[in-house]
């Protein structure tokens, strides 16, 4: 079963391959196949005979009669929803893209290719690592920040292991030149993932609109040695861009990292290896966004910062700038539920009562950061009692889903495991 972004890639070989006289400038997800591309309808037929002939996929006649094939990602769609499906009794409705963490969504997409279930990643998510600063400003990318975590739990899971080709120690032309290097002799079983500043790639959406906007995404080759592919899965958006205009991204002092790594040995994730990744991820006394969030009003309020400076009541409207990127990863409860509740075959009503207060526990940090802007604005400290009835109800919101996520894990370690199997040594060391 291919994932979106490999059809869409197809996509993109079919017209280079077989139709020279499409212009595929301005190739990517949403491009429009008349007026992007300048496909005509015969181009289009030709183009799904193309991909079914080559790639091994398929449309159901219905779908050729009357399906909308206006863009790339509209065609991407029809194919990938025609595929069989390996376990459709498992199925469950939900939104299975979710953009949450750029780093763990690259990781995330290659262990799709392999149709393998890639939820399970996302354990290590809902409680990733926050980093409030010493001007008690909250803040979701920082040189503090180690992605070890997650490449060590990678390759224990799937077997890939993932190295650093990013050197901190050396100049950043010297580290230009191996990203160069790593995508022009980029091999079929390799993934280059690199940190961009998106705010330099003014034709990508930055529905943040920060400057700079570090974020990870994986590169590859085209026919063309000025042209490379761009692939971002976090943001479900694949197509060409030129590697001149990726490398100045690249430059930027903001950024710095990349990682590469084959998926030869890729395999599917052991339940051992997955319960003991679950219980060193859910941390049920753990409220680690919230925490935060309430560090930095109480800081405010009190005025002072990490460092005994003073701090301005003021300075509380920009301290939940980023709070945005960060509360959307509560959503990786969904991918945690999902896989439990298909494992176990549950009720899908009481799955999407849980999604309803996830989205619930991720909506309410706007409303955090709504009032915590009209107390720097107005200086009205009763706002700040506001506030903390909020967090306090964002606790009470996260204890229910991490307990009932607790419960549906024990039921599955129940169903996965004999009662005479032992625990293992090291899960006791880290809890």
């Amino acid at each position: 079963m291919k994932t979106r972004e490999q059809i869409v890639e197809s996509i993109y070989q079919t017209l280079a391959s077989n139709m020279p006289h499409i212009n595929l400038s301005g190739f990517q997800s949403d491009a429009r196949l008349r007026e992007d591309l300048g496909l005509d309808s015969a181009d289009t037929l030709e183009l799904l005979v193309s991909l079914e002939v080559k790639y091994d996929l398929s449309l159901p006649e219905s779908a050729i009669m009357d399906k909308d094939f206006s863009t790339v990602r509209a065609v991407a769609k029809l194919f990938f929803d025609a595929q069989p499906r390996p376990n459709p009794s498992k199925l469950l409705e939900y939104e299975e893209d979710i953009k949450l963490h750029c780093f763990v969504s690259c990781l995330s997409e290659v262990i799709k290719r392999f149709d393998f279930d890639q939820r399970t990643l996302y354990f290590g998510v809902w409680d990733s690592q926050i980093v409030v600063t010493e001007k008690c400003q909250i803040s979701y990318h920082s040189e503090r920040i180690s992605h070890q975590f997650f490449l060590d739990w990678y390759e224990r899971l799937f077997g890939i292991k993932v190295e650093d080709w990013f050197d901190h120690d050396v100049d950043r032309e010297e580290n230009v030149r191996r990203l160069v290097s790593l995508v022009e002799n980029r091999t079929p079983d390799q993934h280059i993932m690199v940190m961009l500043d998106m705010h330099r790639l003014p034709e990508r959406v930055n529905e943040f609109n920060k400057d700079p906007f570090p974020h990870y995404l994986m590169l590859g080759p085209t026919e063309k040695s000025d042209i490379w592919f761009v692939y971002d899965p976090d943001y479900r958006w694949e197509g060409v861009t030129t590697k001149e205009r990726l490398l100045h991204a690249a430059r930027h002092p903001s950024v710095g990292g990349g990682y590469v790594f084959s998926d030869k040995n890729a395999h599917e994730p052991h339940p051992a290896d997955i319960r003991a990744y679950f219980e060193h991820c859910m941390l049920l006394d753990r409220h680690l966004m919230t925490d935060a969030m309430r560090e930095i009003v109480e800081a405010h309020l009190g005025g002072c910062d990490k460092n005994g400076d003073e701090l301005p009541l003021s300075n509380l409207r920009s301290a939940f700038d980023e709070v945005p990127i960060l509360s959307i990863r509560k959503y990786s409860y969904e991918h945690g539920f999902a896989f439990f509740w298909r494992e176990l075959e549950l009720e899908e009503a009481e799955f999407d009562h849980w999604c309803e207060v996830i989205d619930e526990l991720a909506k309410t940090c706007t409303l955090i950061q709504f009032h915590a802007i009209k107390l720097a604005t107005t200086g009205d400290r009763r706002i700040g009692d506001k506030i903390f009835e909020l967090l306090d109800k964002q606790v009470e919101r996260e204890n229910r889903i991490k307990a009932r996520m607790q419960e549906v894990f024990e039921i599955w370690c129940e169903r996965s495991f004999s009662r005479d199997e032992a625990p293992l040594a090291e899960l006791e060391a880290v809890r």
